[in-house]
């Protein structure tokens, strides 16, 4: 039986754990068809908040990765002196910033 149907790259998700290729000799396919043809309606794979959310831990992943590709230079400050170039002060700031938890 049939509660709900996810729209994927390459086929459904059906009842949430049951992936149907879009093949129409697939007899999974056949029932995805009823079921649409039923009146029902397959929702997109991700909501606006998931979409949204995933972008959003891609950007913290980039901009962490490159917090610590340059935390050296940080590091170098602190033991020598030795000033941080300004280019990496000012991108480490607009990294931090866009950041989100």
């Amino acid at each position: 039986m049939i509660n709900s149907v996810k729209i994927q790259a390459e086929g459904w998700l059906v009842n949430g754990n049951m992936s149907v290729p879009d093949a129409s000799g697939n007899r999974d396919y056949i029932e995805v068809q009823a079921w649409i043809a039923a009146g029902n309606t397959a929702d997109p794979e991700f909501t606006d908040a998931q979409i949204s959310a995933n972008a959003q831990q891609e950007i913290n992943r980039d901009n962490l990765a490159y917090l610590a590709s340059t935390d050296w230079y940080v590091i170098r400050k602190a033991d020598s002196g030795e000033a941080i170039p300004t280019e990496i002060s000012t991108a480490r700031v607009a990294a931090r910033l866009l950041i989100e938890e």
